[in-house]
């Protein structure tokens, strides 16, 4: 046949790669190829969106394969796509993914490839609401790469554990490093094993809202291993001679006192919009109303990104709907002259027109790049069902600000890029783009 099972040649790829049993690997997801599938084991939580990228052993092309999705439906979007020798699979659904502790992700098929490893495995959960800050992922950036030589075809199928064969985890020496994150924040590991001795670094990074109350690493006999902080959210332990648990409390941070009676105590956007209250990027719509779903116009987003950036001095901005006088006419001369925002017309800004998703993202997006922080990530919008959505100008921008958790899906299919976005979305956005441009 002119093409041959990608899934079968990767286990023969990496069944001589296999360092640990599956007892030893208990505390963390395996990879596991059976006839033509690739299937995701050990899942010992519930997830809604899983990711995983596959290292080719030559450049793909989306011709070059087919993906035939084990999942599929109104309620789950499956996706695969190919970026020089990474091929990576993406799923993502309104209800629960890897009933059992299996995931199966579908069955990949193509000609003349060899796998030669598994990478950057991101699971994530939307909890029991779609409130941003219920969101949960983990991420596993080092699956084991090394130690894999290639394979022939008509191989009958093996297992892959996440770090077999990686860094400073060869022979028997190599203990697994297990995550247990609370809802509400992200645990990226450098390594799911690691030898006795080898030091560990764990970045532990809240949603929008919540804080790092505490992380705790202990060992299989539940004593304490020391954690040192590296600072910007990173940890580090060095591994002890047994496999380790990981465990961050995450809980939300304290609020101040607001004066707005629209914005309750459990209300999801309550945190961000005590945030940008106390930092002075938005005021209530009157004394005591914050108005969280109402539209946000243009001459709203430049004010408030003019007041983030210290309110600099700025010129005439030569729009012919812009008064002198009016609240935003000088942000957007600042907007104007920086390339942050354009007019809709070359004499026309539109400052009363509502703002949507894509157009806060491209906003977001120029003035990240104006004040020259990384912009250069991007996230797959295939993974949403209406990614075909996003205007032309926008699609840069939207990849980004998905990729940096600046925007996320209305749910976890769908990104509604043409909806306006609410003073609540935009309070919460505003919140996570300050602690990026933080970050740097």
């Amino acid at each position: 046949m002119k093409r041959r099972a990608i899934s079968l040649l990767l286990a023969a790829v990496l069944s001589a790669a296999l360092l640990v049993c599956p007892a030893a690997a208990a505390s963390v997801p395996w990879v596991q190829v059976n006839e033509q599938s690739v299937i995701i084991q050990n899942l010992s939580e519930s997830w809604n969106g899983v990711q995983i990228t596959l290292q080719l052993s030559k450049q793909a092309q989306s011709s070059d394969f087919t993906f035939d999705a084990a999942l599929s439906g109104v309620q789950t979007h499956t996706a695969c796509t190919t970026d020089g020798n990474s091929l990576t699979l993406y799923v993502t659904s309104q209800t629960t993914l890897g009933q059992g502790g299996s995931l199966p992700l579908g069955a990949l098929s193509g000609d003349g490839f060899t796998v030669q490893g598994v990478s950057n495995l991101r699971l994530t959960s939307m909890g029991s609401s779609s409130s941003y800050d219920d969101t949960k992922t983990t991420i596993y950036d080092n699956v084991g790469t090394s130690g894999s030589s290639g394979g022939s075809s008509g191989s009958s199928g093996g297992s892959y554990y996440p770090g077999s064969g990686g860094s400073g985890g060869s022979g028997g020496g190599s203990y697994s490093v297990g995550a247990v994150s609370a809802t509400g924040g992200t645990l990226r590991l450098s390594s799911t094993h690691a030898a006795r001795g080898e030091t560990v670094t764990i970045t532990a990074t809240p949603n929008a809202g919540n804080q790092l109350r505490s992380l705790t690493v202990t060992d299989s006999t539940g004593r304490t291993v020391a954690v040192t902080s590296l600072g910007n959210g990173k940890w580090s332990f060095v591994m002890p001679a047994s496999a380790v648990t990981i465990t961050a409390d995450f809980s939300p941070a304290q609020s101040g006192a607001l004066p707005f009676t629209d914005v309750g105590q459990n209300d999801w956007f309550r945190d961000a919009v005590s945030y940008v209250y106390q930092a002075g990027l938005m005021n209530g719509t009157g004394q005591t109303l914050f108005s969280p779903g109402d539209t946000t116009t243009r001459g709203m987003i430049v004010t408030i990104l003019h007041r983030y950036e210290g309110a600099p001095a700025a010129g005439g901005s030569g729009f012919g709907d812009v008064a002198p006088g009016a609240y935003y006419a000088v942000p957007v001369a600042w907007a104007a002259a920086t390339g942050v925002v354009n007019g809709i017309e070359p004499t026309q800004f539109g400052p009363d027109l509502a703002i949507t998703r894509e157009q806060m993202a491209a906003i977001l997006y120029r003035y990240a790049r104006q004040k020259g922080l990384d912009v250069s990530g991007r996230a797959n919008l295939a993974v949403y069902a209406d990614a075909g959505q996003v205007s032309s100008y926008a699609v840069d921008a939207m990849a980004w600000a998905v990729h940096t958790g600046l925007i996320t899906g209305v749910n976890s299919y769908t990104l509604q890029p043409g909806g306006f976005a609410t003073r609540a979305q935009v309070a919460t956005i505003l919140m996570r783009f300050c602690a990026y441009a933080e970050r740097g």
